[in-house]
């Protein structure tokens, strides 16, 4: 039912879009602007139809995306390894060439004030919301496993990104998103990771940093090895913290 709920809202937020491709040429500058903006405007619609509906129909009470909170030292953790560890996810991204089917309408969305509020908040909680908070609970529900329900969200998540670059990436992030969560027993954790990933991204694409590939050289090898070794201490505290994972069932 949620996922038919965000498929539904998914397809409202496309009707702009199309209608803009359709009319405009797709060579014009103009145009890429234009629909960039239109899909912006589209996505922030249909992610806040998604939290009404899941609100509307129980599947979740607004409270719970700050309530439990999980306390500053956990946040102050979460935070820096999640950064790490989704750099370093991205720059092994970039080592595998996959096409980015809307680098042009993501750069574009990111210049404007309605395309930022989309990705770098709203989408990033109702996504939460959707992906840990309702089908991670049910997908434990339905295996019996809190791994179980992590992985599954996961791949659940990669898969509704369609885009294959953000599909490689989509599915370890949703991995680390859904371990925050279980650790934590906090949807804020999740959310606040999300939120500073997706910021980043539109502070890269502002910056127009345009590289859709890397190379592996050097430099991606001491990148990546990097972000490993934040996080693994950060990790570390993590599972001292919390020695279990929690249930959200």
């Amino acid at each position: 039912m949620a996922l038919g709920i965000w498929l539904a809202s998914q397809l409202i937020s496309a009707i702009p879009y199309s209608a803009g491709t359709v009319i405009c040429s797709p060579e014009s500058a103009d145009c890429i602007q234009n629909t960039g903006n239109l899909l912006a405007i589209g996505l922030i619609i249909s992610q806040i139809i998604e939290l009404l509906a899941f609100w509307g129909l129980k599947y979740f009470k607004p409270v719970e995306t700050v309530r439990p909170f999980p306390g500053w030292k956990t946040l102050a953790v979460s935070l820096p390894l999640g950064f790490a560890c989704l750099y370093g996810v991205d720059v092994l991204t970039l080592l595998t060439d996959a096409p980015d089917l809307l680098a042009d309408e993501m750069k574009q969305m990111c210049q404007s004030a309605v395309g930022i509020l989309s990705v770098a908040v709203i989408g990033p909680v109702s996504e939460e919301v959707l992906m840990r908070r309702i089908i991670l609970r049910d997908m434990e529900a339905a295996t019996g496993s809190t791994w179980g329900g992590i992985l599954i969200s996961a791949a659940i998540f990669a898969i509704i990104h369609f885009n294959p670059a953000q599909m490689l990436f989509a599915f370890p992030a949703g991995v680390l998103l859904g371990w925050l969560y279980c650790k934590t027993g906090s949807l804020l954790t999740p959310i606040c990771v999300h939120i500073l990933n997706n910021s980043s991204s539109v502070i890269v694409a502002n910056m127009g940093w345009d590289d859709a590939t890397m190379t592996f050289d050097m430099e991606a090898l001491l990148t990546v090895v990097v972000c490993a070794a934040v996080s693994v201490p950060l990790i570390m505290w993590l599972n001292r913290r919390y020695p279990s994972l929690k249930s959200v069932k």
